[in-house]
């Protein structure tokens, strides 16, 4: 079934939809979300998170990619 997006899962997918196909780095993303003082740590963790709901298979993501050293990338499905 659905599930819900808490307020920042759904914070974080609004600032990586803005700007789809672009990598934005873990430092951006915090600054975007309000929480530049929160750290990369913090977005990985709701990046994670994130995926387990929308995701078939976090572990092999369609939508919400890493990009080693650089952050994230939302690329919409085919």
């Amino acid at each position: 079934g659905v599930q819900r997006l808490t307020g920042g899962e759904a914070a974080l997918l609004t600032v990586l939809a803005r700007r789809p196909g672009e990598v934005l780095s873990r430092e951006e993303i915090a600054a975007a979300l309000g929480t530049p003082e929160a750290g990369e740590r913090s977005v990985d963790v709701q990046v994670t998170r994130l995926r387990r709901k929308i995701e078939a298979d976090p572990r092999e993501p369609r939508y919400l990619h890493t990009i080693r050293h650089k952050g994230y990338v939302l690329r919409p499905g085919p």
